[in-house]
């Protein structure tokens, strides 16, 4: 189980990457970068990946001279060099004004390159956004602004911003309210985060996103556990294309398969109960009908958890050092499992010790320490969502 459980957080773990950096820097990239008229020969291969480099840096100066160097009149950039830079535009530089220019340059001056359409659905968003005369540009950059340093911001004031951009009169206000509603569901905020999807998907109902809003509602049902709830409102999503089927059907599937562990969960814990309950109750007979004297002795770790002890924790100090993920889980049951361990040995010792026969008692003892395992797995894979990753892991094996 340890291992499997090891194999999971190596599914379940994924570290981001970072863009590695460059010694040039975009200033003499961009110094030394051709400016012919568009249509000319292209950036040389040097250039451009100084340029390309310099979009993916943390520093904000060279990312701007990139920018400028790729957005100048004259410049030669190719489409996917510029589609980069609108992108880092949006969303780096918290600038939807000059990524919408730079969209819209693609769509115009190269409507063939692989990336056209995917630009001109861009400049499409951030059109509805600013404005078509920029009248709403202030607002779409303090949505971008609030987009990027969320994660930054106290959470009373992203509320309030959050708030008061879905609540103003201007295009941007139904993605304003979408993503604050995300932004709480991300935080543990279900219920909250619920309420602002309905308001979305009452307000704007013939928008796009009330439908994704409807979406984010059932899946914060899935999130409470509410399983009668979330299959209602999956049920009400509209299915009329397959991409809209697949998803009403993956929500109701999730629902459905809440409910069912959460039955399996409560019989987990009738079957510890029951475990426990059981062991105690022939420790306490085996106490009562052994030989006086002997009761403190009950109180000794017997062999089994000798033996058990240093395993445990070898297992439980690199569950902790190299999987933190699991170690709650590793922890649940290696303590679990010693405990069960202790009284089976304490009862059946004392058996011994009143030369009285444990082969039947020793079976049950086994029967039921395996199903206090069991469940005690199963309880606590349940509780740290790590489920999904073990069954994962069972089927597909570990990542590389």
């Amino acid at each position: 189980m340890a291992i499997a459980l090891v194999a999971a957080a190596s599914a379940a773990r994924a570290a981001p990457g970072e863009p590695s950096g460059s010694a040039a820097d975009a200033g003499s990239a961009a110094a030394s970068a051709p400016r012919p008229a568009a249509g000319g020969p292209g950036i040389a291969d040097g250039d451009r990946a100084a340029l390309l480099d310099a979009l993916g840096a943390s520093d904000r100066g060279r990312l701007e001279r990139a920018v400028a160097a790729i957005a100048a009149p004259g410049s030669a950039a190719d489409a996917d060099l510029r589609f980069a830079a609108a992108r880092a535009c949006e969303d780096r530089l918290e600038d939807p004004a000059r990524a919408l220019a730079l969209y819209e340059r693609i769509a115009r001056e190269q409507p063939s390159a692989r990336v056209a359409a995917a630009a001109a659905r861009r400049a499409a968003a951030l059109r509805e956004l600013v404005g078509p005369h920029g009248e709403s540009a202030a607002l779409a950059d303090q949505l971008t602004r609030l987009i990027a340093h969320a994660d930054a911001l106290p959470a009373d004031e992203v509320l309030r911003t959050g708030d008061a951009l879905a609540a103003a009169a201007w295009p941007g206000a139904p993605r304003a309210g979408l993503w604050l509603a995300d932004w709480l569901r991300r935080s543990g905020h279900a219920a909250d985060a619920a309420a602002r999807y309905a308001r979305v998907a009452a307000r704007w109902p013939d928008r796009p996103e009330a439908r994704e809003a409807m979406r984010g509602e059932a899946g914060c049902a899935i999130d409470a556990r509410d399983w009668s709830r979330a299959e209602t409102l999956a049920a009400r999503l509209p299915a009329v294309e397959p991409a809209d089927r697949g998803i009403r059907d993956e929500l109701l599937a999730a629902a459905r398969r809440g409910r069912r562990r959460a039955r399996w969960y409560a019989v987990a814990w009738l079957a510890l109960a029951g475990a426990f309950t059981a062991l105690l109750g022939s420790l306490a007979e085996a106490l009562l009908r052994g030989p006086p004297g002997t009761r403190r002795a009950a109180l000794r770790p017997p062999l089994e958890v000798a033996y058990l002890a240093p395993i445990v924790a070898v297992l439980v100090g690199v569950a902790f050092t190299a999987h933190p993920l699991i170690a709650p889980a590793v922890t649940t049951i290696s303590a679990g499992g010693v405990a069960l361990a202790w009284l089976s040995g304490a009862a059946l010792e004392r058996l011994r010790a009143g030369d009285r026969p444990r082969r039947l008692r020793a079976a049950g003892h086994i029967v039921a320490c395996l199903a206090g395992v069991a469940a005690l797995a199963y309880i606590a894979l349940t509780r740290d969502n790590l489920l999904d990753a073990l069954i994962e892991t069972v089927r597909f094996g570990p990542d590389p």
